[in-house]
């Protein structure tokens, strides 16, 4: 009887996949994880770590998630295929993150005459400290200026307009750095402006 295991068969039987991000590792194990959930067929595409797992979200809230926050059902919603098609895009994303990291140990005095100096804080757990990163923009080589609580996994982007000092909204402009439209009963409603978001105006 022939036990060997046609390619097909081998796949099925894989739990994760990780793909390198290119030009080397970035951190952690320099690897975007795709991972099939234990309960289900999904699968996710995950940074790969042991506690405070985040799962790539795609939309216009997207990115890194914690899987805690947006649950289980949303994280593991993909066929292995499309999270694996998934997993390449977001490592070139992390690629470019990271050569943007570079240029700024490269030539420090110069970033931080080009960046302003500020402390921002968490406007979900208000730890301080929020790590500032660009997120890069579909379709185009710019970036969006955005901020990461390693606390707690929030990420939120960064208003021109805002204060990013301000505790409330952690330099988005929104308290709690939430979306900008809110559904409710009656319908989507615009969320207040933070009070910093109206006076940098």
């Amino acid at each position: 009887m022939n036990s060997t295991l046609s390619a097909e068969e081998q796949l099925a039987l894989a739990v994760e996949f990780r793909v390198p991000i290119p030009q080397g590792p970035v951190g952690g194990y320099g690897e975007v994880v795709v991972r099939r959930d234990e309960t289900s067929d999904g699968w996710a595409v995950t940074d790969g770590a042991l506690v405070g797992l985040r799962a790539w979200v795609e939309g216009e809230d997207g990115g890194w998630q914690p899987v805690r926050d947006i649950g289980r059902a949303a994280a593991y919603k993909h066929t292995r295929e499309q999270a694996l098609g998934l997993a390449h895009r977001v490592a070139e994303y992390e690629a470019i993150n990271h050569q943007v990291l570079l240029g700024v140990i490269a030539d420090p005095l110069g970033h931080a005459i080009r960046t302003r100096q500020y402390t921002i804080t968490c406007p979900r757990c208000q730890t301080p400290g929020a790590e500032e990163y660009g997120e890069p923009a579909w379709n185009s080589d710019d970036f969006a200026d955005c901020a990461r609580c390693r606390a707690c996994g929030l990420e939120w982007a960064l208003d021109p307009g805002a204060d990013a000092s301000c505790t409330t909204c952690g330099g988005s402009g929104i308290p709690g750095a939430g979306p900008t439209r809110t559904h409710t009963p009656s319908g989507w409603q615009s969320v207040p402006n933070c009070g910093c978001h109206e006076s940098g105006r």
